[in-house]
């Protein structure tokens, strides 16, 4: 009788060492290997309205786009295009540097500046609700449609910027009618 229980005690030794073993290799592994790298972030949630702004630029108007509720989003992992190139800025005479379509491109940067200044949208290292972006596009703002976009990884370069690889998804999108 005594033999039988030490087989039994040994198979059980045997079961929950195979069994931390195979925990700490897959502890492991996760790390080694950087497995959780490849796991993309889930694109946060934007609400926005979209208006056109006091004239600029010989009597154009620009579009302001503000957030009205959602999740807070990186503005180094922010950017915008239009169906027509455009400049995003600061508000309108105001202290920050304003949109001006004499600098417009397909794709604009919300963390665009000049030199050493600070990003000319003025709102911080986040877009929140309640928080306002300026575009101007080139020519008149009629009929323009802007998109707002959002990537796992921040918008590297000067501007316009280059978006990494394929984890760029659509916030939203803003369609202008006629200001008439």
């Amino acid at each position: 009788m005594p033999q039988r229980h030490r087989a039994v005690s040994s198979i059980i030794s045997t079961v929950l060492l195979v069994a931390v073993v195979v925990v700490l290799s897959a502890t492991i592994s996760v790390f080694a290997l950087d497995l959780g790298s490849n796991i993309q972030s889930e694109a946060p949630y934007v609400e926005v309205s979209g208006e056109f702004v006091e004239a600029v630029d010989a009597g154009e108007q620009a579009i302001a786009i503000t957030h009205l509720a959602g999740d807070s989003a990186q503005t180094e992992q922010l950017y915008v295009s239009g169906s027509k190139p455009l400049d995003i800025g600061g508000r309108p005479n105001s202290s920050s540097t304003p949109a001006n379509d004499a600098y417009a491109s397909r794709r604009e940067k919300f963390t665009e500046a000049s030199g050493s200044n600070p990003p000319q949208v003025g709102i911080g290292a986040t877009w929140d609700a309640g928080e306002t972006i300026y575009v101007d596009p080139e020519g008149t703002a009629d009929g323009v449609t802007v998109s707002i976009y959002w990537t796992s990884v921040s918008v590297e370069g000067v501007n316009p910027g280059e978006p990494e690889g394929d984890t760029t998804y659509k916030l939203t999108t803003v369609e202008m009618g006629s200001t008439s």
